[in-house]
């Protein structure tokens, strides 16, 4: 979905939505919330993951409340929202989205979602992640098979362009994965790091064919002949054992619980110049019109509870924004500051810029 076709409508209603967001989640009466809620009895839910499901366990086993969830990816969450409004349809009331360019361009402006945090929380999460909410923070980052390798073999992000790896990195697709997609504006972004990296790898400066170093890392990324498939698809091949040469890839950091799951051998990079990856915002909104909004409401305060978050955040590279929650003690990087040192933190700004442009310029350097 093209984004720009949005665009003459945000200007009519982005004030209308700040001022609608503010007043209508300005007192929060919780006995009432959850009297209403368990009245309403079910949260219908669209997420990226299938773990709301365990957060559906938790409500039901407290509230009585059923959560019904339907898991699909990023874009597709923003595409069917947008659909299901135009249609006048209001069936859902909870999204857990990742598609950043999706959730503040479209959706919020356009009133399909709306924020809310819970007044217990406001002192506790960084306000960064409060407006739109964030529940959670994820790494993705460069992975490697530990059998083989006892310390990543990628030391600079340039060597997955090489001859070396041609054929032999493997990540998501960006064209479903919009968080790839801002990784990839990112490095457009922060070209001058890009070409620091260069240079530090192959000593001498870079001899550009495109604007400037991130369009040239992506070019020849993308001529190198990446293997694309699910995060899934990524771990497992990186990190089967018995192999002699094993690709590295780009993937969530939580599939490392593969190793015990299904007897990996996959390990995160710990430092790779300029950035092992990024870390990318998990948003929990709640849908406009939605037919259980107090069960919506409850659900975000459970989610922000060290139980409700505990589905993601008891594995590595995973952490809630509220700082008080729990992570993985057995991260390969540490917590969230020190995973901020070794990755870049996707940002809107960078995003809004690149996105639609980075992405056309990778799929028609793959197809040349």
């Amino acid at each position: 979905m093209r984004k720009s076709r949005w665009v003459g409508l945000l200007v009519c209603v982005s004030l209308f939505v700040i001022a609608f967001t503010a007043s209508s989640f300005a007192s929060q009466n919780w006995d009432e919330i959850i009297t209403k809620a368990k009245e309403e009895g079910e949260v219908v839910t669209y997420g990226t993951s299938a773990r709301l499901n365990r957060v559906g366990d938790i409500m039901l086993a407290e509230y009585g409340i059923t959560l019904k969830h339907a898991k699909m990816s990023d874009t597709e969450i923003t595409e069917r929202i947008v659909r299901e409004k135009e249609a006048g349809v209001h069936e859902v009331d909870f999204i857990m989205a990742e598609d950043m360019l999706g959730v503040s361009e479209v959706l919020l402006p356009l009133g399909y979602v709306e924020s809310f945090v819970p007044g217990m929380y406001r002192d506790v999460i960084p306000d960064e992640y409060q407006d739109p909410l964030v529940i959670l923070v994820q790494a993705r980052s460069i992975v490697y098979n530990t059998e083989v390798y006892d310390e990543c073999p990628i030391s600079n992000l340039w060597e997955l362009t090489t001859d070396r790896w041609q054929g032999k990195v493997m990540m998501r697709d960006p064209e479903i994965t919009s968080t790839n997609s801002s990784f990839f504006a990112e490095i457009v972004d922060r070209a001058d790091e890009i070409a620091a990296a260069y240079k530090d790898y192959f000593g001498q400066d870079i001899e550009l064919t495109t604007d400037n170093a991130g369009w040239e890392f992506i070019k020849r990324l993308a001529k190198n002949v990446v293997v694309l498939g699910s995060d899934d698809d990524v771990a497992e091949a990186v990190g089967a054992r018995g192999q002699e040469d094993p690709p590295v890839g780009l993937c969530t950091v939580g599939k490392l619980r593969l190793n015990e799951e299904e007897n990996l051998a996959l390990g995160a990079a710990k430092y790779i110049n300029p950035t092992n990856g990024y870390l990318y915002p998990a948003y929990g909104l709640i849908v406009s019109n939605a037919p259980h909004p107090n069960a919506a409401k409850l659900l975000i305060r459970l989610l922000l509870t060290d139980a409700g978050a505990e589905a993601w955040t008891q594995d590595p590279g995973c952490f809630s924004t509220n700082l008080n929650n729990s992570y993985n003690p057995n991260d390969p990087v540490g917590g969230l500051e020190a995973w901020r040192e070794v990755t870049w933190s996707l940002r809107l700004d960078a995003t809004k810029k690149y996105f639609r442009d980075v992405l056309d310029f990778w799929i028609i350097n793959r197809s040349s």
